[in-house]
């Protein structure tokens, strides 16, 4: 593995937008110009068009390429990072731009491509993009609502019983009403709100050999609090100590490399990102790189030979987000 810089990478572009597009964050027009600049130049640069490279970004919130056996060739791993960016844009005129790049990348046409840099540093200054953290946008669930016949809300807040003995009266009283126009004149001496309130009883109550379902609930199921999920997994919760934190992590992480089934406890898209993570138990050196607020890179191993690891906090808990082997770069 070869980098092209001595950036600490914080992650791949491709993870990267699939995250991103999960979120309720739009990618800013000034992150439209970081990234689109930054992959138009290190296409440029790429020198040898035969070999396999991929896009990460680094710590710095910046794209650069690092030659991956398993990846593509430059211009393609640049047109389609371009292309997947595009959808996170939701400004016509940036959009518009990305287009022009990419088609400048897929017909080799370096002039344009110089071009559209010039334009996109017009368009919008750059600005780093957002790592994190980003949190998934969760849809509001509907809840269904029953219709109530009018007044049955008031009746439906009294206990059953209670229920039933005012319908009875509310009938009784009603009848009463019917037969007696001297105890119609009563009622209206008292007032417009006493008669509001006999009225909504009386002529809401169904009639005599109707029935209203209600529900009594029990005080043992009003006091018992919803059974949660039991987790069967230890997850790493998140410390002020980042280091050993990152240290109880990454030992869980490589050993379910090697057949726990523990990936979704681990791995923040549930499944390993980036390099074969090196075992890492209580000996293993690791340091603290840098610290984004939710999100922090580690080094794991010797400086000459280690890996940087960048975890992320989310639940409360951390989550591996992506390991990459890089040797560090001579000064």
């Amino acid at each position: 593995m070869h980098s092209g810089t001595s950036s600490v990478l914080a992650e791949p572009l491709d993870a990267y937008v699939r995250r991103r597009a999960r979120s309720a964050l739009a990618l800013s027009d000034g992150e439209a110009t970081t990234a689109a600049v930054g992959l138009l130049r290190g296409c440029r640069g790429a020198g040898d068009q035969t070999r396999t490279v991929c896009w990460w970004l680094t710590a710095e919130g910046r794209p650069t390429m690092i030659d991956d056996e398993d990846g593509s060739d430059p211009l393609t791993a640049t047109a389609e990072c371009l292309q997947a960016l595009t959808h996170l844009i939701t400004a016509p005129a940036t959009r518009a731009l990305f287009d022009v790049a990419r088609a400048s990348i897929l017909e080799r046409r370096t002039d344009v491509s110089e071009d559209v840099e010039k334009r996109l540093f017009r368009h919008a200054p750059p600005r780093p993009l957002v790592l994190g953290p980003l949190a998934p946008v969760v849809e509001p669930v509907p809840t269904a609502t029953t219709p109530h016949a009018p007044g049955e809300g008031l009746l439906a807040l009294v206990d059953a019983d209670l229920s039933d003995a005012i319908r009875s009266a509310a009938r009784d009283l009603r009848d009463r009403l019917r037969a007696s126009r001297a105890l119609r004149l009563t009622l209206s001496a008292l007032g417009g709100t006493a008669v509001a309130v006999v009225a909504v009883l009386a002529f809401s109550a169904p009639e005599s050999g109707s029935s209203s379902a209600s529900s009594v609930v029990e005080s043992d199921a009003i006091a018992s609090p919803v059974a949660s999920t039991v987790e069967t997994e230890p997850r790493v919760p998140l410390s002020d100590d980042v280091v050993e934190a990152a240290r109880a992590l990454l030992a869980r992480a490589s050993s379910c490399a090697v057949g726990e089934h523990c990936s979704s406890d681990v791995w923040e898209d549930g499944e390993q990102t980036g390099d074969a993570l090196i075992p890492v138990d209580e000996a293993t050196r690791i340091e603290l790189i840098d610290d984004f607020g939710g999100v922090t890179v580690v080094r794991v191993g010797d400086p000459g030979t280690g890996q940087y690891v960048t975890l992320v906090s989310r639940n409360d808990r951390w989550l591996v987000r992506a390991v990459r082997t890089i040797a560090d770069q001579p000064s």
